[in-house]
Order: C-alpha cells, then structure tokens, then sequence
C-alpha cells in the first residue's frame, strides 16, 4: 500500500468515526432490541469498508490494475489492516458516544 492510500484510508475512517455519535443517536432513539454497542460497531465497520473499497477500486481503474481475486484480496487486506489498527480509538468513540 502507498503512503497517500494509507492517509486516504485513514481519513475516511476518521470520517466514519466522526459519525459515531449520529449512530449511536439513531440506534437508542429507534428502540431497537440490540446490543446498541454492537450494532453501532457494525454500522461503522460496514460504512468504512464501503467507502475504502469504492476509493481503492477507483484507484485501481485509475493505474489499470487488474480486476481479478489477488487484487479483491489485496484492496480487503488494506481496508482490515487500517480498521484493525484503529480499534481501539473506534471502541472508545463507541463507548464515550453510548455515556453521552
């Protein structure tokens, strides 16, 4: 992965995270019979891989990678690599957003 697809992949994630608070809202406000914590986890984890993915295919198209399993596995592999990393900060947005 290139420096500037980590940045971008990052930054994107630091988007989602910054939506946190909107889930969270969402998911009490609807009453749903769900661990709210989880749900909201969910939320965030399918909204980034959605995100990161559309920028990587993007990329891809752009420097005319081709479009087969190995490059579906390597664009998978860098969105996991860079949620991954920041579980920690997802799960404390979580839990600061849920005590709000």
């Amino acid at each position: 992965m290139e420096p500037e697809d980590r940045k971008e992949l990052e930054t994107l994630l630091d988007i989602v995270i910054n939506q946190i608070p909107s889930y969270t809202n969402m998911v009490i406000s609807a009453n749903w019979n769900v661990n709210s914590d989880d749900c909201i986890f969910g939320m965030v984890y399918h909204s980034f891989v959605a995100k990161s993915t559309d920028y990587l295919q993007n990329k891809f198209i752009d420097i005319k990678k081709p479009d087969n399993a190995e490059t579906t596995f390597e664009m998978m592999n860098m969105v996991s690599e860079v949620f991954n990393d920041r579980l920690a900060d997802i799960k404390q947005s979580i839990i600061s957003a849920s005590n709000s």
